[in-house]
C-alpha cells in the first residue's frame, strides 16, 4: 500500500470514529422518530386511499412505496443529519400529527356509531376479542425488524458524510452512538423473531420443510460474506476501522459465531439464567485479567498475530451471545401472551416497565463498573442495548395494536380488508423484513461503491443528502420490486 494509501485509510478511520459519543436520550428519539413515522402512515393511508387494496393496480402499489419512503425513511434521515441538532422539536411535532390523526379517526369512528357512548361499548369488546391468525400478531416484529434495518443501512453510509454528527459515529472506548446500535439490533430481533415464530399465540403453522444442504445454511453463507468481504476489502485496499472488530472480524464472522454457539453448543433453554451466567463471566474476565484495559489501549496491543489482530471481535463474542440469550428470554415472555387483544396491549406496558428496570440497572452498572463500551461489549453496554431494543419493541406493538382494535373495532376506512393490514398493504416493512440480508448486502455494497466514487467525507450537506435519499431509495425499492414480482404473476392487478 503506498504512502498516499496508508493516508486516505488513517484519514477515513478518524473520520468515522468518535471520541464521546451522543447522549442516550438522542438515540430513543432518533428511535421514536423512526417509529412515529409508521405509525402516521398507518393512521394517514387508509384514508389516502380510501381503503383501497394495494393490487388493483401497478400505480397503486408504486404510489404507496413512494409514501412509504416519505413516511419511513425520510424521518429516519432527518433525524441522523438535518435535524439531529433538533430531535425534541422534531418528535413533538410528529407526536402532535399522530395525536390530530389519531382525534380525527377516533371522531370519525363516533360519527359512524352515533355516539361517543356506543364507541367505548364497540373499543371494549374488541379488547375481549381472540387475536387470530388473520390479525397477524407477530407483525410487531416485522415492524421491529424492519425499522431498525432502515437505521442501520442509513448510518452505514451516511457516517461517511460530514452531514452525519461525529457524536452518532462508532465510539471508541465508552459511550453510545447510533453506529455502536447495529449488532445488538440485529441479534435481539433474530433471538425475538425465532422464539415469537414458535409461539402458540403467533398464529403460524410451523412448517416441516426438508433440510437444506450444509452450503446453503444461513450459518455458512454469514462466514462465506464474512470471508468475502474480509479477502475483498484487503484486495481493493478499502479503508477499514481496526478498532470496531479487528484486522480481519466483521459483523458477518460474529453474526455466524453466535448462530453456532447458540443453536449448535449451547442450549436454548433457560435463557435468562444462561444470560445472567454469560454476563457474570464476561465483565468478570474483561475488569479481573485487565482485557478491557488492554484492548483499549492502542499501544498495548500490536496485533502481531491472528488473535490479538481481531481481539474486538472475539472479545465481544461473550458479551454479543449475553444479548442474545437475553433477547430470547424476552422473546420467550411475548410468546406466553394470552390470545386475546387485551392481553397483547397489557405487554405494550410491561415492555415499557420492563425498559425502565433495565435502564435503571444500566445507571447503577455504569456508577459502579464503566460506561458503556462497545469494543468489548461489557456490562454496561448489553443493559443499555436491552433498555433501546425492549422500549423499541414496546413502541412497535403499540402501533400494531392500534391498527388491530381499529380494524376489530370498524373504524372507518381501516376494516375494509380481511385483516387489519389489508388497507395499509403494501408495507415497505414487510419486503425488508422478507429479505432482510438481502437488503443489509445490498446496502453494503452500495455503501461501497459510492465511497469508491465520491470522497464522501468531503462532500458538502447539500450534495450528501440527495444521494443519501437516493441510495435508501435503491435499497428499499429493490426490495419492494422483488414482493412487486410475486403480486403480478401471483395475482394479476385489475384494471385501474
Amino acid at each position: 500500500m503506498s504512502q498516499a494509501d496508508v493516508g486516505a485509510t488513517t484519514e477515513h478511520s478518524s473520520f468515522v470514529g468518535t471520541l464521546t459519543g451522543c447522549a442516550q436520550r438522542e438515540l430513543f428519539l432518533t428511535f421514536l422518530i423512526t417509529m412515529l413515522g409508521l405509525f402516521i402512515r398507518n393512521l394517514t393511508l387508509p384514508w389516502i386511499f380510501l381503503g383501497r387494496r394495494y393490487d388493483t393496480g401497478r400505480f397503486t402499489y408504486w404510489l404507496k412505496f413512494v409514501a412509504d419512503v416519505i413516511f419511513l425513511c425520510v424521518p429516519s434521515l432527518l433525524a441522523m443529519t438535518v435535524l439531529n441538532e433538533h430531535l425534541i422539536l422534531l418528535s413533538t411535532i410528529m407526536i402532535i400529527i399522530s395525536a390530530v390523526l389519531l382525534i380525527f379517526v377516533l371522531f370519525e369512528a363516533a360519527e359512524q356509531h352515533h355516539n361517543h357512548h356506543q364507541l367505548s361499548v364497540i373499543l371494549r369488546q374488541s379488547w375481549s376479542r381472540f387475536v387470530e391468525e388473520q390479525h397477524k400478531p407477530t407483525q410487531f416484529v416485522t415492524y421491529f425488524r424492519s425499522l431498525t434495518m432502515i437505521l442501520v443501512t442509513l448510518a452505514i453510509l451516511a457516517v461517511d458524510f460530514p452531514i452525519f454528527p461525529r457524536k452518532y459515529a462508532k465510539t471508541e472506548k465508552f459511550g453510545h452512538s447510533m453506529m455502536d446500535v447495529g449488532v445488538a439490533a440485529f441479534l435481539f430481533q433474530a433471538a425475538l423473531g425465532s422464539r415469537m415464530a414458535k409461539s402458540p399465540s403467533s398464529g403460524r403453522q410451523l412448517s416441516h420443510h426438508s433440510p437444506r444442504p450444509w452450503y446453503l445454511s444461513s450459518t455458512f453463507l454469514l462466514f462465506a460474506l464474512g470471508a468475502g468481504r474480509a479477502v475483498l476489502l484487503e484486495v481493493i485496499g478499502y479503508p477499514q476501522h481496526v478498532t470496531e472488530y479487528g484486522v480481519h472480524w466483521n459483523f458477518f464472522f460474529t453474526m455466524a459465531a453466535i448462530r453456532i454457539l447458540s443453536s449448535s453448543i449451547l442450549p436454548r433453554c433457560y435463557p435468562l439464567v444462561l444470560s445472567v451466567i454469560f454476563g457474570i463471566c464476561h465483565q468478570t474476565m474483561l475488569k479481573s485479567t485487565g482485557l478491557q484495559a488492554w484492548i483499549l489501549d492502542e499501544s498495548a496491543n500490536r496485533r502481531e498475530n491472528l488473535i490479538t489482530a481481531n481481539a474486538e471481535g472475539l472479545t465481544s463474542l461473550m458479551g454479543y451471545l449475553t444479548i442474545f440469550y437475553a433477547s430470547l428470554a424476552i422473546g420467550e415472555f411475548m410468546a406466553k401472551t394470552s390470545i386475546r387483544i387485551k392481553s397483547w396491549i397489557r405487554r405494550c406496558f410491561q415492555l415499557f416497565a420492563l425498559s425502565l428496570i433495565l435502564f435503571f440497572i444500566q445507571i447503577a452498572a455504569e456508577k459502579c463498573v464503566d460506561p458503556p463500551c462497545r469494543r468489548v461489549v461489557n456490562a454496561t453496554y448489553i443493559f443499555s442495548q436491552l433498555t433501546l431494543m425492549t422500549f423499541a419493541t414496546g413502541v412497535c406493538l403499540s402501533i400494531q395494536m392500534f391498527n388491530t382494535v381499529a380494524w376489530c373495532s370498524s373504524f372507518p376506512q381501516f376494516s375494509n380488508g380481511e385483516d387489519p393490514y389489508s388497507v395499509v398493504s403494501p408495507c415497505l416493512s414487510d419486503s425488508i423484513n422478507r429479505h432482510s440480508l438481502l437488503f443489509f448486502l445490498v446496502s453494503n455494497v452500495l455503501t461501497g461503491l459510492v465511497n469508491l466514487s465520491v470522497d464522501a467525507h468531503r462532500q458538502p450537506p447539500h450534495i450528501a443528502f440527495p444521494i443519501l435519499l437516493a441510495y435508501v431509495t435503491v435499497c428499499t425499492g429493490l426490495m419492494h420490486f422483488l414482493e412487486y414480482r410475486k403480486i403480478k404473476f401471483a395475482t394479476r392487478p385489475h384494471a385501474e
